[in-house]
């Protein structure tokens, strides 16, 4: 389970930057500016949603079987 767990956080972590990436490159702020535009917003809550509920559930797994 330590192997899975390490596995699940560095795809967590990659899930995060690569959302995040997308965010900045999505609202121009590598040119020097900032746009809001709906579409980065978008890519950055499902980045923030999906390394969490990754990273939730490896950790509730890891309890459920310590209690067996």
């Amino acid at each position: 389970m330590k192997r899975l767990k390490g596995a699940v956080i560095l795809a967590s972590f990659l899930i995060l930057l690569i959302c995040v990436y997308s965010f900045l490159l999505g609202n121009k702020v590598f040119e020097g500016g900032f746009e809001n535009e709906y579409a980065a917003w978008y890519f950055l809550a499902k980045g923030l949603f999906s390394s969490i509920a990754l990273y939730l559930l490896v950790s509730v797994l890891e309890v459920l079987k310590e209690k067996r």
